[in-house]
């Protein structure tokens, strides 16, 4: 991140804006650890796994390799999209930590900004491959002629980008228009 000059922290003063970002920041927290503990919770168990998993991916009638090694390999596919949304969930927590704290640097925001758009733009790929990698890892047991792989790319996919997209560009905006109010700032 490339700042054109230091620039002092705004101490915002809004009851409103400090008590959301409290809220915020225990929403993202608790989102956090239910994400972790939902996931393991739904590997763990080979009916989840049944259920959950399989029947969204359309495999509901195929046959699956459900023992210890394949649930595993597809909790272990399953945390790569995850982790990369729990690093932007971190970088909102971030975010609105510091704005409960009351210390505001808008250039600090445009960079978290930024990074949050890329995790999410990250999210959206990594979504149609982390399934097609579990339909392998589920059926990788199966007879030669059961085995699928299911390659899907959903609205919500292309919405997480869309959603990426605009962050992305709320946070160029808000980092020139603090270049703009810095070089405001220095004329007078």
């Amino acid at each position: 991140m490339m700042v054109r000059a230091a620039t002092p922290s705004t101490l915002l003063r809004d009851p409103l804006l400090t008590r959301a970002a409290f809220w915020m920041c225990l929403i993202v927290a608790f989102g956090a650890l239910l994400d972790l503990g939902a996931l393991f919770w739904v590997w763990v168990s080979p009916d989840r796994v049944s259920t959950l998993v399989a029947s969204r991916m359309g495999l509901s009638g195929v046959p699956l390799g459900l023992d210890e090694v394949s649930r595993s390999a597809g909790f272990g596919v399953s945390m790569v999209p995850l982790a990369v949304l729990l690093w932007a969930l971190y970088q909102v927590f971030q975010l609105c930590r510091s704005i409960q704290m009351g210390a505001v640097r808008w250039d600090i925001i445009a960079f978290r900004l930024k990074r949050v758009a890329w995790a999410m733009l990250a999210i959206a790929a990594l979504r149609p491959l982390a399934n097609a990698l579990l339909s392998i890892v589920l059926t990788v047991g199966s007879a030669p002629d059961e085995r699928h792989i299911v390659v899907a790319f959903s609205t919500d996919d292309y919405m997480i980008a869309l959603v990426a997209g605009l962050i992305f560009i709320l946070g160029r905006v808000m980092r020139e228009a603090g270049f703009v109010a810095l070089e405001n700032q220095q004329i007078i």
